[in-house]
């Protein structure tokens, strides 16, 4: 589902946020916390609760909570001052105050999205895309240069981006590294390692060319 808010978009299935076009890394404690005050909104959360929700089983000192909460804000193009999109309740918790809109399953794409590697074809489903040599990734490419978890594609309607998952030998676009999420384009060339293909955005209405005769 995509959750729509201000400039943001927040794929909770890709687990993903995109800010006025553009994919917006977040580190695992700042999503979690963006999410438990979008689910709870309008509501506030509690200080405490949130406290167990991000660091379960340690003890943190308040000032952990308020760093985490200003960097989100950063993140959204929120401030303290502004509170559009995040409300400070004072000694109490936070809350969500921004207006959300909710998008269901989304339409079917115009375009096949697709990789090409060797004689194979490796089609992208909606939503994430995990590539590596492992049994359990969606993109299984047997190559020695690939890692078990190597790279994340994500997928939502045309918007496809990639970013690389701490492997060994890299992740490149058109020879150039992938250090953050990248917006993947037709005719894209992908490596892995040294593994190369090259994405595709196929239109699903375009005419059949006629063979010559």
């Amino acid at each position: 589902m995509e959750l729509a808010f201000a400039d943001c978009i927040l794929n909770t299935a890709a687990r993903q946020l995109v800010r006025s076009g553009s994919v917006v890394p977040l580190e695992p404690k700042m999503y979690a916390l963006l999410e438990v005050l979008i689910q709870r909104r309008p509501a506030v959360v509690l200080n405490q609760e949130l406290d167990e929700l991000l660091w379960p089983d340690v003890y943190v000192a308040r000032t952990s909570l308020t760093r985490l909460v200003s960097e989100l804000r950063t993140v959204l193009g929120d401030s303290p001052r502004d509170s559009r999109i995040i409300r400070t309740v004072y000694k109490t918790g936070y809350a969500f105050a921004a207006d959300v809109s909710s998008r269901g399953p989304s339409r079917r794409r115009s375009t096949i999205l697709f990789l090409e590697w060797k004689d194979q074809t490796l089609n992208l489903d909606d939503g994430e895309n995990i590539v590596g040599r492992g049994e359990e990734c969606s993109l299984a490419i047997d190559a020695t240069t690939v890692s078990r978890r190597h790279a994340r594609i994500v997928v939502q309607q045309e918007h496809v981006t990639i970013e690389d998952l701490n492997s060994t030998n890299g992740t490149f676009v058109n020879d150039s590294p992938v250090v953050s999420a990248r917006i993947l384009k037709d005719g894209d060339q992908v490596s892995f390692g040294t593994a190369a293909l090259r994405f595709r955005a196929c239109d699903r209405s375009a005419l059949t060319e006629r063979k010559p005769r």
